[in-house]
Order: C-alpha cells, then sequence, then structure tokens
C-alpha cells in the first residue's frame, strides 16, 4: 500500500500577515506624536466645523474618515516622510569619516556597501514604528 503525503504548505504568508500586523499594532508609537499625523492634521485644521452641532451632525462621516486618515498616515504618509531621515541616518553610521584614516575607510567601503540596504532598511521601520527625532546635520 502506497502512502500518499498531503503537499506541505509553508506558512511564509501566514508569518508575513503576522509581521504586518505586528508592526500595524505597534505602529502606535510614532502615531500617538502629533506632528507624524500630518494626514489627520489638515483634516483637523481645514474640515472641523466650528459649531458644536454641525460637528455632531457630522459624526457618523468623520469618524470613518479620521479612521482612514489615521490608517494613511500609519501605512504610507508617515513611512514615507521618514526616508529621507532614515537615508541621512544611514549615510551618516556608514559613510561619513568620524576621524578614520583613508585606509581604513578604503578596508571598510565594501562592508560599508553591504550593510547600507540593511541599516537603511532598519532605520526606515525603526523611524515608521517609533517617534525618533529628526536626523540633524
Amino acid at each position: 500500500m502506497v502512502e500518499r503525503r498531503s503537499p506541505r504548505r509553508t506558512p511564509i504568508p501566514a508569518a508575513i500577515a503576522l509581521f504586518l500586523l505586528g508592526c500595524v499594532l505597534s505602529s502606535g508609537c510614532a502615531i500617538s506624536s502629533r506632528e507624524n499625523r500630518r494626514t489627520l492634521n489638515a483634516l483637523d485644521e481645514h474640515a472641523t466645523p466650528s459649531s458644536a452641532a454641525a460637528r455632531w451632525v457630522m459624526a457618523p462621516v468623520a469618524l470613518p474618515v479620521s479612521l482612514l486618515a489615521v490608517t494613511g498616515d500609519m501605512a504610507i504618509v508617515h513611512p514615507l516622510c521618514s526616508i529621507d531621515d532614515a537615508w541621512a541616518d544611514t549615510v551618516d553610521a556608514l559613510w561619513t569619516s568620524h576621524g578614520e584614516t583613508k585606509f581604513r575607510r578604503a578596508v571598510l567601503l565594501p562592508l560599508a556597501a553591504l550593510a547600507t540596504p540593511i541599516v537603511f532598511t532598519g532605520d526606515l521601520i525603526a523611524r515608521s514604528l517609533f517617534p525618533l527625532p529628526k536626523h540633524e546635520p
């Protein structure tokens, strides 16, 4: 009797989904800072009615729109706005000389080239999830 094995499913899609869910749930730290909520701030500034009665009437529309704005800030706008700071951190950490000799910089050049995508991605994820200060030259 020949045993038939069922095809083994890889848990990669589930792992990716769990990773993304973890990122979404833990990204509240960055969004808790007012300067990281650009879309929601624009809605507050330009679309908030002045009277209390109008705010109560607009509440059924405002709640889903504001949740969508916060989600857009968390998933798209804030990470995009963090790219330049992450790149500046990467250049400062790997490509700026901090008192090394020219020979040491030449020896470390291949390692810096290999580490650049890893450091940039890690810095971008950290800046997207946590309210880190802006990069200052």
